[in-house]
């Protein structure tokens, strides 16, 4: 229990934001200083059809899903066809495929 206590306390205290130096307002805006934390998003669909494309085309090959079986071989080529051509970003979708697929060649 006394660990738990320890762990959940350390939590909170990594949480809390740092003091701003006063001097700070006069060169940024308040509204900028001030604001919850904002993640950014990789441009992974523009790296599977830029420097990723070779790479990914290689492992979602229609014969090596055919002969692996564990997806679907069609459904995998059109949603990756459909995202090399921008009709629609499959691009969370391939990357899990494409991780799984590569870990599976790593076997």
């Amino acid at each position: 229990m006394k660990l738990f206590r320890y762990f959940q306390q350390n939590r909170k205290l990594e949480c809390q934001p740092f003091p701003v130096p006063a001097g700070l307002y006069q060169f940024v805006p308040q509204e900028l200083i001030e604001r919850p934390k904002q993640g950014f998003g990789i441009p992974l669909g523009d790296w599977l059809r830029g420097p990723l494309k070779d790479w990914s085309e290689e492992l979602l090959e229609e014969t090596k899903l055919e002969k692996e079986g564990f997806f679907n071989p069609e459904v995998i080529r059109g949603r990756w066809e459909n995202h090399l051509k921008g009709r629609i970003n499959w691009e969370h979708s391939l990357w899990n495929v494409l991780m799984f697929q590569s870990w599976l060649e790593s076997q």
